[in-house]
Order: structure tokens, then C-alpha cells, then sequence
């Protein structure tokens, strides 16, 4: 796991770098088609991806988002896989094998450390959303700040927020290591499954 630093409202904050992000069109965060039965879509709750995202301990590579529309309504339910720097684009993820299917692919993925091609199970389930880019080589659009190395050590495990180790009000000790929380929820989690959180 790498961070970086990263400038807002006037200060430094860490942040860690991941190789993806998968944003799933949830029926609870405002849609008009993907997870509404009445629609001939398959109902996902949302507690099915994130059960399954929990359960693989990915959450440090890759970061689960629940959106509204993500367009286009026709062929819902949807979902966009953001994986070292390449969008893939889910279309009729109706059965509830399917999310357990495409997070084997992320995990794929995130093991490989390279986009493959998708596996016969889901290549019905794949399209093209945007046009291809340019043929140009990475292109960085933010600025750089040099990290100061401290930046796994500030890292609530839990919610990755930057916690200052000099003022954190909640910390514990785990295998040999000093771990500091942004709040006593956070240290709650950890402390329930440490393992599952711990930083490498």
C-alpha cells in the first residue's frame, strides 16, 4: 500500500493510492431502473456487494462506491470497474452469482497488477462506454506533493482518514505496532477484527 499527499483547504492530507474502484447503480442511492423489480431488474441490495467487498479484505486496493444513475438505463442493473486506469463497464448484472463473479475478476486483477480479459462468465456482461483515448502516454492531471514517508504510520486503518499520531484521542496497540483512529467507531471495528484492517 502506497500515499500520497494531497493539498485542501489550505492543509496536507494522506491518502492512500488504490488500483481501483467499483461504483454500483443502487436502487437505495437514487436510480430509476437498475434494482427495481417492477422494471424486470433483479433487486441487489446493497449489503450483497459490500458484504462480499468486506469478506475479500480488498478495501485497501479497491473501494466500493453505491451511486445513482450510471447510465445507460436500458441495460441495467450496471456497474463501472476502475482498474489500473482502465474503465470497465458492467451491463445486466441481474443474478446474484454475478457480483460474486466480477469481484473474482477484480481480485484477478488486483493480484496480476494488470487489466485481463474478462473471464467467460462475464464477457456477456462487458461493453465499451467511452471512446477509446488517445494514443498518448499517461498523463498525470494533478500536482505532485513529495510524501514525507509518514504515511502509512497516520492512517486510521478503517476509514483511511489521516489521523495526527501527536493528538489522536484513540489509538491501540496490534502486533507489534501503535494503530491511531479518527474516532472511537473506528477503533471499535478494528478491535473487533483486527486482522482485517491491519496495515503491511
Amino acid at each position: 500500500m502506497t500515499t500520497t499527499r494531497v493539498r485542501a483547504r489550505g492543509e496536507d492530507f494522506r491518502i492512500v493510492q488504490l488500483q481501483g474502484q467499483l461504483l454500483v447503480c443502487s436502487k437505495a442511492n437514487g436510480n430509476c431502473c437498475c434494482g427495481w423489480e417492477e422494471k424486470g431488474r433483479m433487486p441487489f441490495p446493497n449489503d450483497l456487494w459490500s458484504s462480499e467487498w468486506e469478506r475479500r479484505r480488498v478495501r485497501n486496493q479497491l473501494h466500493l462506491t453505491f451511486t445513482g444513475c450510471l447510465g445507460p438505463c436500458a441495460v441495467g442493473n450496471s456497474a463501472v470497474l476502475l482498474i489500473h486506469g482502465r474503465s470497465i463497464w458492467l451491463k445486466d448484472l441481474n443474478t446474484a452469482d454475478l457480483v460474486t463473479r466480477l469481484f473474482d475478476y477484480a481480485e484477478n486483477m488486483l493480484g496480476s497488477g494488470q487489466v485481463e480479459p474478462a473471464p467467460p462468465e462475464l464477457r456477456e456482461h462487458i461493453y465499451e462506454r467511452f471512446v477509446a483515448p488517445p494514443d498518448a502516454p499517461y498523463q498525470p492531471l494533478g500536482d505532485a506533493i513529495e510524501d514525507d514517508g509518514a504515511g502509512l504510520d497516520r492512517l486510521d486503518p478503517v476509514c483511511l482518514m489521516d489521523v495526527d499520531p501527536a493528538t489522536a484521542r484513540w489509538k491501540t496497540d496490534h502486533d507489534g505496532r501503535t494503530y491511531y483512529f479518527c474516532a472511537p467507531s473506528c477503533r471499535r471495528t478494528f478491535l473487533a477484527d483486527p486482522a482485517a484492517y491491519a496495515i503491511a
